[in-house]
């Protein structure tokens, strides 16, 4: 995404397909470096690379102000809503070497309807340059509005809340002090008053000229429109919900269409899709589609979503029963980097309808904890779920613990999305009570696996009570 553009609107379907991967609340983990832009003051320097943070990746930026006041960056997002995700902090940890420097934090919003320009508000604080990791949060009350009148693109006066689109970190100088030194960056998150992370991507509270849908129907069809209405029925709803509405007619012609909702989705560490539905209509079939940074395409087709009477019900698919859609350069979706959600209503009863959808998102992994499985393996959990085998020492290895009832063979097999071998642990005949199987990322292959989702298979099986078979997904997240 051409991050040099101060503000963004929300057609620009190709630029946002190519921004950075965010899930709904967090700006960036940094695990992969971002799409950014660096500016500075005349004579100041700032380089930005990536680094080693907490737990994963940073984001270090390396600057000199011997000779300038100043420097940042951009980092281009999606436009987040604060007010429908519940927003009132923005948190991130930090590290800082050499002199003591002001920070400044700037939200860029992206609501003038020329694309002349946006506003802004910002906020200050004074870090500890003491080289420790520490992390903080800046509510949103703390932050003031600028008066843009200054800027080559000046807005419309007014700082929009509901669609930030792009983030700016600024190293100033302290009060009498210059030279070099660096800061690292890790995990900006929306948080609530909770200060849990807020997680909703899309809760159609934006007027629909404010988000970036794209509607379509088949050859060529009349697309069916997406609008967004009042609902109060929706589960948990307060007064003034607001649903997206899809209007269909499948007829010759049009024996499909839908919506993209363009989106930056992370669904490595939360990979559940989840949404809210109410059909009214023919039995038609509804498909679910994840597209990627390069334009992978998996698909999931759901049913009994277009005609549930007027009721509304809760559809949660996890990603590992997406399947390739034989669309895209590769055959491997990003799930760091899924860049739009798309609904496809096709033809089934051939009947047209009206189907409401609520709160689409993503919906963190939990570790498996499982009792009365079987007849021989009884009990078992994955505490370490997904694991991060970078040697860091925290999460290095996959753990499967599990209990026999009987002595027992025991076999641990792990294949990817595609169903190819990944790696084998024959654990041979073990004795009844607890068990353990670990798994270290490294294949058969005795390389490393990729970050990603993958299938593991337990097989245990004993002499008087048959097989038992554990089949569940693992995530590996470095």
């Amino acid at each position: 995404m051409p991050t040099t553009v101060l503000c963004r609107r929300s057609l620009l379907f190709a630029a946002v397909l190519a921004a950075s991967s965010l899930h709904a609340g967090v700006l960036h983990d940094f695990e992969n470096v971002p799409l950014l832009t660096t500016f500075q003051d005349g004579g100041a320097t700032i380089v930005s690379s990536g680094a080693v943070g907490m737990n994963g990746n940073a984001l270090q930026l390396t600057y000199d102000l011997t000779g300038g006041s100043f420097a940042g960056i951009r980092l281009g997002v999606k436009g987040y809503d604060l007010v429908a995700l519940g927003a009132t902090g923005l948190r991130f940890q930090y590290r800082m070497t050499g002199p003591a420097r002001q920070l400044e934090i700037e939200l860029v919003d992206g609501d003038n309807a020329q694309d002349a320009g946006c506003d802004k508000a910002k906020a200050f604080f004074t870090p500890i340059a003491d080289g420790v990791w520490r992390s903080i949060t800046l509510s949103t009350a703390s932050f003031s509005t600028i008066t843009n009148s200054t800027w080559s693109l000046p807005g419309n006066g007014s700082f929009n809340n509901r669609e930030i689109s792009q983030f700016i970190f600024v190293v100033a100088r302290g009060v009498g002090s210059d030279g070099t030194g660096s800061v690292f960056l890790d995990n900006f998150e929306f948080v609530n008053g909770g200060g849990n992370v807020v997680r909703s991507f899309e809760t159609f509270s934006l007027p629909k000229n404010e988000v970036v849908y794209l509607e379509w129907s088949q050859n060529p069809g009349v697309p069916f429109p997406l609008s967004i209405e009042i609902d109060n029925t929706a589960p948990g709803a307060s007064s003034g919900n607001q649903v997206g509405r899809v209007d269909y007619t499948l007829a010759t012609g049009s024996d499909y269409g839908g919506f993209v909702r363009v989106l930056n989705a992370n669904f490595l560490a939360e990979p559940m899709v989840r949404f809210g539905f109410n059909g009214t209509g023919g039995n038609n079939t509804v498909e679910v589609k994840l597209v990627d940074v390069d334009g992978t395409v998996y698909v999931k087709k759901v049913t009994d979503v277009t005609d549930t009477g007027g009721t509304w019900k809760t559809a949660s698919i996890p990603v590992d029963q997406f399947s390739f859609n034989a669309v895209g350069s590769d055959a491997l979706l990003n799930l760091r980097r899924v860049t739009a959600v798309e609904f496809v209503i096709s033809r089934g009863e051939a009947k047209p309808g009206v189907l409401l959808l609520d709160t689409l998102e993503s919906v963190p992994d939990i570790a498996l904890e499982k009792s009365g499985v079987g007849n021989v393996l009884t009990q078992y959990s994955t505490p370490n779920n997904p694991f991060s085998p970078n040697g860091d020492g925290t999460k290095d290895t996959f753990a499967f613990n599990f209990t026999l009832s009987e002595a027992a063979r025991v076999v641990l097999r792990v294949f990817n999305l595609q169903g190819v071998p990944i790696k084998t642990i024959d654990g041979g005949t073990q004795a009844a009570g607890g068990r353990a199987f670990s798994w270290d990322g490294v294949g058969d292959d005795g390389r490393l696996v990729a970050n990603g989702l993958y299938f593991f298979v337990v097989e245990a099986e004993g002499a008087a009570s048959g097989k038992d078979t554990v089949k569940q997904v693992v995530a590996v997240m470095r």
